[in-house]
């Protein structure tokens, strides 16, 4: 019998409507919601792994309160370490009922660079909570800053890069009515987002860039 509590006692139609549940509501950006991260779930290799999730961090409430109100014609994308990035997700869903498409490419696997063990939970946890909650001012884009993670020797490299059909082009956003992008980082932008914010600011020169770990991170 699947031990309660644990990804054991998660079969597939609960993965799945935990997906489908982050996936309501992000609209035009459906193309660039991914489902990898729910496969990886339903298939990570330590059934004994505990689905709990706990509190909301309060750095996910300060982030919130540097965030503008949402605008039909900005674009934003948020690039965040991935617990991170899915409290504040399941955050702008609750207060702000803005939906996320996750564009995460991860394949998690506990002997790998990105294992999962705090990304799994919170992905199905929340996908629970946020069920209920209708989405009704359009999505963002959001990213794991962790998918290009420092690699300890002997460690899986499960590690991946953005590649051009992972995120909108410019035309799609004009078709969407973007006028304007606004891009929230953690740390310094990887390779693949450093060359995806220059290409969108050949058509959105009111493009902007604010680093959230400068802002948030309790000095000391």
């Amino acid at each position: 019998m699947p031990r309660r509590g644990t990804l054991a006692a998660w079969p597939e139609p609960r993965v799945l409507r935990a997906m489908r549940a982050w996936r309501r509501g992000v609209g035009a950006l459906e193309p660039w919601f991914r489902a990898t991260p729910f496969a990886a779930a339903l298939h990570y290799r330590d059934r004994s792994l505990r689905v709990v999730i706990g509190d909301m961090p309060a750095m996910v409430g300060a982030i919130l309160r540097l965030l503008p109100a949402p605008k039909p014609s900005t674009f934003w994308i948020l690039d965040l370490p991935g617990p991170l990035a899915l409290w504040t997700a399941y955050a702008l869903r609750r207060r702000l009922g803005m939906g996320a498409a996750l564009a995460w490419q991860g394949w998690y696997d506990p002997r790998g660079v990105l294992d999962g063990r705090r990304e799994i939970p919170l992905l199905l946890g929340l996908g629970d909570r946020i069920a209920p909650l209708r989405p009704r001012r359009g999505a963002c884009l959001v990213l794991d800053s962790l998918r290009q993670a420092p690699r300890a020797a002997g460690t899986l490299d499960n590690r991946y890069l953005l590649g051009e059909e992972d995120a909108p082009a410019c035309e799609h956003l004009e078709a969407m009515g973007i006028r304007q992008v606004r891009a929230w980082v953690w740390g310094q932008p990887g390779e693949d987002l450093s060359a995806y914010l220059p290409y969108l600011a050949r058509r959105f020169p009111s493009r902007r860039v604010d680093r959230l770990e400068r802002k948030v991170r309790p000095r000391g």
